[in-house]
Parts: C-alpha cells; structure tokens; sequence
C-alpha cells in the first residue's frame, strides 16, 4: 500500500513515531473540539452557571480513526447557577489518550464565574479556572529508525534516551463574556503561568492559548406567534471561533439553525488566506453538525471532513458526539433570569 506512490506504510510507521517521540520535547497544543458551543465549560470558563439552572455534559471525540496515531479525548462537565450570588461553578473532568494509548492525559478543572448587569440589554460575565494535570507517556510502544533494517522491524533496543514516565502541573485560564439576547462576544485566556509539561525535567511550558468567540441569533420564527414555546423556535446563528497558541492559530467560521427540535450545522476550520509554508495552507476541515433537542435533553453529533493534505493518508475523519441535560426548575412568577443567547444544543 503507497501514498503518493512513494511514502509506504512502513515508513509512514517511522515517521508517526518520530513524530510522536519529538512532540514529547516541544510544548504541545490544546485539544480542539468541532462542536465548541456545545461543550462550553471547556470553551470559556466564564460559562460556567450560564444556563441558570444545572447542566450536566458528556462530551467525545474521536480524532483520525484510521491511524495509529489517533486522537481520543473525553470529557464531563457539571455546573450551577447560584442566584442570591449571581455566580456559577462548574467541575469538568477530561481524559485524552494519542497515538493508540501512547500518551495520555487526565486533567480536573474548577470553574467560577460572576454576572454583571450592565444595562436592562446588556450583561457580562467574567470566570476563572483552575486545572490539575496529569500526562503520561508509554515509551514500550514508541519504535524509532534505530530499530529498523531494510527487513523491516528488528525489535532490538533503541539507543533513545528516555525520560519520567508522567509528570503533573497546575494550570491557571480566565475568561469573559459580553452578551445581549442577540448576540455574544468572548475571550479566553487558557495557560497563564505556562506550566513546564516536559518529561525529561527541562523547560517545556505549555504556551498561552487565547481564543476569540462570539455570534449572532437572527430570529426566524413568525412575530405574531405569541404561544410559541423554546422548544418550537426557529432560529439561524452565524458564530466564529478563533484560537492562537505558540506558532498556530485557527479560525472556526460557520452557522447553525434550529427549526423545532432539529439543529443543523456547518463550519470551516482553517485560515486559507494564510500560509506556513510555501504551498501549505492553513486548511484544515469542514464539520457537519446534526442534531435534536427536546425539552432540556440535547443530542449532537458532528463530522470533520479533513481537507489538508493530511486527508491523501485517508485518516477517517473525526467524530464528535455531544449530550448535555438541563435540569428544568418549577416556574416561578417572579421575572425570568437573562440567559446568555448562546447555541441551544449547548
């Protein structure tokens, strides 16, 4: 089997190890997910309570299934909304496992946030996080060049010099969010104090990773219809997502609609304008959205269609599933709390 007729799946083997060993000396990226309204505690911190209510999410992603080298990251997430204080807490537990359980990572955030008023239009919300990491390496499956001949795989001992099998580190990210109930605009600030992530004792520390996110609902639903429930909204939401980390940065720009229980969804994930190398730009995939939602039960699945040059190694894609509950609350005759105008099937 060949790609491109000239990379063989031998040598593809070679080069993910490789890959795979050398990224345990430089400072590492984040975890990206397709559907990042959905699981929202991990996209901003000032989220955090934002459903007014409690909210449970179960989250997964499953990234490059054909390879090796594939991704693997699951998360859970609580959090609640304490009216008397105007604030939000939230716990969020994520485990990631790369390159058929070569490395892997457990991390356990806290989550705090307030609520601003500003005007009777107009609110924000600002959040902290804090997050205990554990990462750990399975160095029995790494293979290196060292260990192979032009017969293939010797299985002898490589000459790689190896470092602590896990290492650990706190974490400390902010965040805030200005909304209206049209639109919302944030930013987050993920890896403050850096944390040294290196498994051979030198410096490694995690870049800062800032995002920049926001949205508009536009409201489709016919004015005159005064009975209409959440549930039988119609809407159309045009939102963007852009991530900056050490030397990489990506752009999330797409829409999604709901239309009574059924959520559909399209984005692009790259910036095609921009170019690393001489003929390679920054593309990276289009994410189909499905979903549906009904009462506080909301289920959602997407899929990346990979459209870099990483797609001639047909790596299957990734998919995203998403189910969140919100607990309801007895209806109360006082005035309803402003809730922020963010995607329903968060």
């Amino acid at each position: 089997m060949y790609l491109g007729n000239k990379l063989t799946v031998k040598k593809l083997g070679i080069l993910i190890s490789c890959f795979l060993y050398f990224q345990l000396e430089i400072s590492a990226q984040d975890i990206q997910f397709s559907q990042f309204y959905a699981n929202v505690l991990y996209l901003n911190p000032a989220f955090a309570g934002s459903a007014h209510q409690t909210r449970v999410i179960g989250h997964q992603r499953l990234q490059w299934p054909r390879l090796d080298a594939k991704y693997i990251t699951s998360s859970f997430s609580i959090d609640h909304f304490f009216t008397k204080t105007k604030s939000g807490l939230g716990l969020m537990v994520l485990r990631d496992v790369q390159g058929s359980n070569i490395i892997s990572s457990t991390e356990i955030s806290m989550q705090y946030s307030y609520e601003l008023i500003l005007t009777s239009k107009l609110a924000f919300r600002a959040g902290a996080q804090g997050t205990y990491a554990s990462r750990y390496v399975n160095y029995s499956y790494l293979k290196f060049p060292d260990q192979y001949t032009v017969d293939g795989f010797t299985g002898q001992s490589t000459q790689e010099p190896f470092g602590h099998n896990t290492v650990s580190y706190f974490d400390v990210s902010v965040g805030g969010i200005l909304y209206s109930d049209k639109f919302w605009a944030g930013v987050s600030v993920y890896h403050m104090n850096t944390p040294n992530q290196s498994f051979y004792g030198d410096a490694s520390n995690l870049p800062v990773k800032t995002t920049f996110m926001g949205g508009y609902r536009f409201d489709l639903s016919p004015k005159n219809d005064r009975s209409r429930v959440q549930d039988d909204e119609v809407t159309l939401t045009p939102t963007f997502n852009y991530k900056a980390q050490g030397k990489s940065d990506q752009l999330d720009l797409g829409l999604y609609g709901i239309y009574h229980h059924l959520m559909l969804g399209m984005w692009y994930r790259g910036i095609p304008v921009k170019h690393y190398n001489k003929g390679l730009q920054n593309n990276e995939s289009i994410v189909c959205l499905i979903g549906w939602k009904i009462r506080g039960l909301r289920l959602g699945y997407s899929y990346d269609f990979t459209v870099s040059k990483l797609s001639l190694g047909r790596t299957g894609g990734s998919h995203e599933i998403n189910i969140t509950y919100i607990f309801s609350k007895p209806p109360k005759k006082k005035k309803p709390i402003k809730k922020i105008p963010c995607p329903d099937f968060k």
